[in-house]
């Protein structure tokens, strides 16, 4: 069932990534809810790892009310799973599930891309590209 997860995410890599396909790096599935950040990361071999950070970076209003401690979170989150051999970069994809009276805004999608790229950055783990979908559907690739 894995495989078939990671296979569909993989296909749904931007095109200007395509060398990057060939190493089949590992992808990350980050779900954002209501102070609450679960991640299952999705390997070639189709094995998976499950981890979740509980958190206060949001509030009934917006998904990440507070950066800095969505950053932290999100980092913490990231350390959890092992870092991958020769350095080769992963993707990301960010589903926010908290149902929000008007949506996810253009710079709520914002911020949830910086504060992925971010925490990665500080969990030495390098996410190249984000997909950020809100309750299942992609609003920006």
């Amino acid at each position: 069932m894995s495989l078939s997860i990671y296979q569909r995410h993989l296909d749904n890599i931007p095109k200007q990534y395509r060398l990057l396909k060939l190493f089949r790096p590992p992808i990350y599935v980050i779900e954002l809810s209501n102070n609450q950040l679960i991640a299952v990361c999705y390997y070639k071999d189709g094995s998976s790892k499950r981890h979740q950070v509980n958190a206060d970076f949001s509030n009934r209003r917006m998904v990440i009310a507070d950066f800095f401690k969505a950053l932290q979170a999100i980092t913490d989150l990231l350390l959890k799973f092992p870092k991958h051999p020769f350095g080769i970069n992963g993707f990301a994809v960010a589903n926010v599930t908290e149902e929000l009276a008007d949506g996810l805004t253009s710079i709520e999608i914002k911020a949830v891309r910086e504060a992925i790229w971010a925490a990665s950055r500080q969990a030495k783990r390098s996410v190249i590209s984000t997909a950020v979908s809100y309750q299942g559907q992609v609003v920006s690739q």
